[in-house]
């Protein structure tokens, strides 16, 4: 028969205990609270090691009642510096995270390895403090660094080359804007098409064969275009619709947009590739009206801040937003 442990408790220990089983300062020491109350109150530690309020092996629960016949309270909490030391410190942790981060953003070919995404293996052989480090060896230590394989997504980035001089011109210019307000004026353009009836879109129905239906009056379908400039610093919208923006419309559209700005001695106007934007009747009206483009880097229409609307039936005009 295995032989029974003893604790004797004080009263001041039985009530931190039971304090401790309510509302612990740290979570692990609600069940060693309880395996020493158990204990205690005469139970055999082979079923307080499988009562579920402490459900640990018998070897762990010794552990705690040696301790804590040995230094009391103080015995059950973890003391500072214990735990498993890390295994791998090739150099500081801030250091050895920028190397990984800047050599898992570029390419293993840049490095010689002729692939198209890194292996484990292939980030030991890039980096020498890694070198002879195994395979999960090297998972432990990215994971520690903060590192993990996750699933791509998909993502297109702007391949012009000209991409930096191209942001930093329409920075600039906003930048002048903000500075002489009135005098420069800083606007971002884009078109879009819109329909008279709105797309079809599931809908909830009885089960069965019937469809929901859309109902739509007699007539076609007909698309109207718009397009708008955002000024940059105040917000004004100008816009005009059409059923077709082509160069004609386009050139008429610069003329309006120059009139709602007489006062202006610089008009920047950002606007995307569309083939349209750079016919030279299209940039012969910018000109005449002193109007300076500044086109988008290729790919890159998350950087132009206007998403035009529709604003009802008039054929244009402007508002502020």
């Amino acid at each position: 028969m295995p032989k029974r442990c003893h604790i004797e408790l004080n009263d001041d220990q039985r009530a931190e205990l039971k304090r401790w089983v309510k509302n612990p300062p740290r979570l692990y020491l609600r069940k060693r609270a309880w395996a020493i109350l158990l204990v205690a109150d005469g139970q055999p530690a082979y079923k307080v090691a499988k009562d579920r309020r402490v459900r640990v092996n018998r070897s762990t629960l010794a552990t705690w009642i040696q301790r804590f016949q040995a230094d009391g309270l103080d015995g059950l909490k973890i003391r500072p510096g214990r735990g498993r030391k890390a295994a791998f410190a090739p150099l500081p942790e801030a250091e050895a995270r920028a190397q990984v981060e800047v050599l898992l953003h570029s390419s293993p070919r840049q490095v010689g390895i002729q692939r198209t995404r890194w292996r484990l293996q292939d980030v030991g052989r890039a980096l020498a403090w890694l070198n002879g480090v195994s395979e999960p060896g090297i998972y432990k230590v990215l994971k520690r660094l903060g590192f993990s394989r996750k699933q791509a997504l998909s993502f297109i980035h702007s391949p012009d080359p000209d991409y930096q001089a191209k942001w930093r011109a329409i920075l600039a210019a906003f930048k002048e804007a903000c500075e002489q307000p009135g005098k420069v004026v800083f606007l971002l353009l884009d078109e879009l098409t819109y329909y008279r009836r709105p797309s079809k879109a599931p809908a909830y129905t009885a089960q069965g064969k019937r469809q929901p239906r859309a109902m739509e009056a007699a007539g076609a379908n007909t698309q109207t275009r718009i397009v708008a400039v955002l000024n940059g610093y105040t917000g004004r919208v100008t816009y005009m619709q059409r059923s077709k923006i082509g160069k004609e419309a386009l050139v008429t559209f610069y003329a309006r947009v120059r009139a709602a700005y007489p006062e202006a001695e610089k008009v920047y106007i950002v606007q995307d590739n569309w083939p349209v934007h750079k016919l030279p009747e299209v940039l012969e009206a910018l000109n005449r009206g002193h109007m300076t483009p500044l086109f988008l880097p290729t790919y890159a229409s998350w950087l132009v801040s206007i998403q035009p609307v529709p604003a009802g039936p008039q054929s244009g005009g402007s508002k502020a937003i």
